[in-house]
């Protein structure tokens, strides 16, 4: 998968990849991490997409990436309609 998405947690954001992208989490790898339960603001730059897709979450999982770096699974919270359409459209692309 691999689409790039933004991490942040009330400062500067990380930049990092999307590994896996489903109807209510997602687990993206990054440079860093944030700890556990910490809430988030997650960007996932989706194809079809103008903009990123923002999503507010709370950090639920850790566990390493590949090439060192650190991997977080991402629990969304109170997805919007627009946020929701935009996961699902990219999630049937992915299984077609």
């Amino acid at each position: 998968m691999g689409q790039p998405a933004r991490i942040s947690s009330g400062g500067p954001a990380v930049t990092g990849r999307l590994r896996d992208v489903c109807r209510d989490a997602a687990f993206v790898e990054a440079d860093r991490w944030f700890p556990l339960q910490s809430e988030v603001t997650l960007a996932m730059e989706l194809p079809g997409t103008d903009q990123p897709v923002e999503v507010n979450g709370t950090v639920i999982r850790l566990a390493p990436g590949d090439l060192g770096r650190h991997g977080m699974a991402v629990l969304f919270e109170d997805l919007t309609p627009a946020a929701e359409a935009s996961i699902d459209l990219f999630i049937a692309q992915q299984e077609g």
